[in-house]
């Protein structure tokens, strides 16, 4: 499914990173289609982010299939989000029970398909990043563990929130999640990340699952 139609039946929280940057990107060359030139784009932005290098216009012209006009638009892409939400400031969000980690994730009371998302903290309780892992239910053949640990290993968290929500309005968890939690709280242990929380949003707010 392109991104286009997957930001009109799911919304923009069902785009991955590469999705997002394809919309802005639009269409590809000959030889090279859009979703390549997305990924060139992205992976080029991680790397000055993590070299804390700003990405300029050259930055992304370089890339092959990218001119001046899609390297503006997705660098002003970039700084809308910085000016809106104060991204890249260095600002800490600090998760270290379920009701902050409610208040980072409470808009996903509003999605009308059933998203999980992760949380993956430092030592220090700091977030790192938010990902989502899963678009669809719980249950225990569809989400693995590995989908989990592998980005937290990626990342050096030391601690994992796990966040998914229920359309039907109704946060009590169910049976599902007390298994899915279980399961995932044994398998992280063995690679020596914690699972902080599991908590289950709704429109009627939102409940822990017991760990």
């Amino acid at each position: 499914m392109l991104p286009r139609e997957k930001f009109l039946k799911g919304g923009v929280d069902s785009l991955s990173d590469t999705d997002l940057i394809s919309i802005l990107v639009g269409s590809g060359i000959k030889g090279k289609n859009f979703r390549t030139i997305s990924l060139g784009i992205l992976k080029k932005i991680k790397k000055n982010i993590k070299g804390s290098v700003d990405t300029t216009i050259s930055d992304l012209t370089h890339i092959d299939g990218v001119g001046s006009v899609t390297a503006m638009r997705i660098l002003s892409g970039m700084e809308l989000g910085r000016r809106i939400y104060g991204l890249y400031t260095g600002q800490t969000t600090l998760v270290k029970n379920s009701g902050q980690a409610y208040e980072v994730l409470k808009r996903m009371s509003n999605l009308k398909q059933e998203h999980i998302v992760a949380l993956y903290l430092n030592s220090r309780f700091e977030l790192l990043e938010q990902r989502t892992v899963r678009i669809g239910g719980v249950d225990s053949a569809g989400l693995l563990p590995r989908d989990v640990i592998a980005y937290a290993l990626e990342r050096n968290a030391s601690f994992v929130v796990l966040a998914h929500n229920h359309p039907s309005g109704d946060c009590t968890p169910s049976n599902e999640d007390v298994l899915l939690t279980q399961r995932l709280k044994e398998a992280m242990d063995i690679m020596g990340i914690t699972l902080l929380e599991h908590i289950v949003i709704a429109k009627d707010g939102w409940k822990s699952v017991d760990i």
